[in-house]
C-alpha cells in the first residue's frame, strides 16, 4: 500500500504490505481493506493480511467494482454469471439484490444519484435500468465497458467495436472512434485504457 498526503505530490512511500501471496481472480481496494475475489467468494482482509469477512455468492463473480462510501463502510456492486447483481457493503455481512437478468454480467457501473445501474451483458448489450421501480430503461448494443458520468445523470458513455459510444438523457447515441475499454467518465472526460499487443 502506497500512502502520500499531500494530494498534489505524486511522490509515494510504501505504508504497509502484507507479507503472503493473495490469490485472486479480481481484487478491489478501499480505504482500509482488501477485497479479494476467489471463484464465488469475496473475502475482506485488512491491510495487515487478515481476514475480517466473507461472503459467499451463489455464482462465480464476473465483475466487481467499488462505488465509494465512507471509509471502512464503502459499498461494491459485484456481477455474477448467473445474470445475478448484488450491492454488497464492507461492513455488513448480507448482500443486497439488486437485478437479476438472464445473461451474464460482463461490467457495472451506478449513476451519480445511484437511482440508475448499466449493465453489460455477455452478449455485448449495455442494459440501463432504473433501479426504484426495477424496470429496464434502454437497451443499447456493441459494448464491452460502460461507465456513468459521475457530474451529469443521465449521460453515460460505453465503448466497443473499436468505437466510443456517448448517451445523453433521451438523445441518440453519439459515436466516435476509439479503442480501449470505457473505466471513467467526468464531466467532459473519458478515461479509457487501451492494452498494446
Amino acid at each position: 500500500l502506497l500512502s502520500n498526503d499531500d494530494l498534489s505530490d505524486m511522490h509515494y512511500k510504501v505504508k504497509c504490505k502484507i507479507s503472503r501471496a493473495l490469490e485472486c481472480n479480481l481484487l478491489v481496494a478501499t480505504a482500509h481493506h482488501i477485497i479479494l475475489c476467489q471463484e464465488k467468494k469475496l473475502q475482506l482482509l485488512n491491510f495487515r493480511g487478515e481476514k475480517e469477512r466473507e461472503w459467499v455468492l451463489e455464482s462465480s463473480i464476473r465483475y466487481i467494482k467499488v462505488v465509494g462510501g465512507p471509509e471502512g463502510r464503502e459499498g461494491l456492486l459485484v456481477g455474477l454469471k448467473s445474470g445475478l447483481i448484488l450491492k454488497i457493503f464492507v461492513d455488513n455481512p448480507f448482500p443486497i439484490h439488486l437485478i437479476k437478468q438472464k445473461t451474464s454480467v460482463r461490467c457495472l457501473d451506478l449513476s451519480a444519484s445511484r437511482n440508475k445501474l448499466a449493465v453489460v451483458d455477455e452478449n455485448n448489450n449495455c442494459l440501463v435500468y432504473n433501479l426504484i421501480t426495477k424496470e429496464l430503461l434502454f437497451t443499447e448494443p456493441n459494448a464491452n465497458s460502460v461507465a456513468w458520468n459521475t457530474e451529469l445523470e443521465d449521460m453515460l458513455c460505453f465503448s466497443g467495436n473499436n468505437m466510443l459510444n456517448i448517451k445523453a438523457g433521451n438523445f441518440p447515441v453519439h459515436q466516435q472512434k476509439l479503442q480501449g475499454f470505457v473505466v471513467g467518465f467526468k464531466g467532459s472526460k473519458i478515461f479509457c485504457l487501451y492494452i498494446y499487443a
